[in-house]
């Protein structure tokens, strides 16, 4: 599949609905496949970090969100197809697992906020099959176990939020261990579902894009993203600059 780079990362520039159906599609093979949400800080860790960097080269979907990725795509002239929000396309993979007949693994977050996330989940989709769910900030002791729980269970769907890199170093150790068919890294989102983080607009039913939270609120690093935009906004100057698109 043909894709676009913004400073040399990858990404996949497609509708929700081809999104969704490439995963359709990826999920009939029986092999693992990966779907990434691309922020700008994500971007950034990735030109320095050869891993990630690897990483999102190898994955199989890459979906770029909030408003320094759509801006820097417009500025460069090569504007994406839609604005897909993270927190409406997971809970539109989830209505597909229930509709393909598939089962979910919902891995992540602090504290009590996995049981939360899962509960409020039900509530919106109550045929939501989900085969099993933990916390991301696990004892030491418990590691092994939980790594083998998630491998026996052998998901169709594995939801992984412990931000990044730290959620993306996690699967890049034991992608071969947990069996899962689709890996979505979904960094704060367990968070967002829970109800901790506040959100800016007034949830409505049937995800409608226009008022779901953005993306941004999920990034509770305040300090440290208000550092990184202007080194952002000054790498795409740069590439507008210098770097001829074919």
């Amino acid at each position: 599949m043909k894709r676009d780079r913004i400073l040399g990362v990858p990404y996949n520039n497609m509708e929700s609905e081809e999104a969704l159906s490439r995963v359709e599609h990826l999920l009939q093979d029986g092999k693992t496949h990966s779907l990434v949400f691309l922020s700008f800080p994500l971007l950034l860790m990735a030109k320095r970090n050869k891993m990630l960097r690897i990483f999102l080269e190898e994955s199989d979907l890459i979906i770029p969100c909030g408003r320094y990725l759509v801006w820097a795509t417009r500025f460069l002239k090569r504007p994406l197809k839609e604005q897909i929000d993270p927190s409406v396309f997971v809970k539109r993979l989830m209505a597909q697992s229930v509709e393909l007949s598939k089962n979910v693994y919902l891995f992540g977050g602090k504290g009590q906020t996995i049981d939360r996330a899962y509960t409020n989940l039900l509530r919106e989709i109550p045929r939501l099959f989900v085969v099993g769910r933990y916390r991301g900030d696990y004892r030491k002791y418990d590691h092994e176990n939980i790594v083998m729980a998630i491998g026996k269970a052998s998901p169709d769907y594995f939801f992984i939020g412990l931000g990044s890199p730290q959620e993306q170093i996690w699967i890049n150790r034991y992608s071969k261990r947990v069996h899962a068919k689709m890996i979505v890294f979904i960094e704060g989102l367990f968070d967002l579902y829970a109800g901790n983080v506040r959100k800016r607009s007034s949830y409505r039913k049937h995800w409608n894009i226009e008022k779901v939270p953005k993306r941004d609120i999920l990034y509770l690093h305040s300090v440290r993203r208000t550092i990184l935009i202007p080194l952002f906004i000054l790498a795409v100057f740069f590439e507008k600059l210098f770097w001829k698109h074919p």
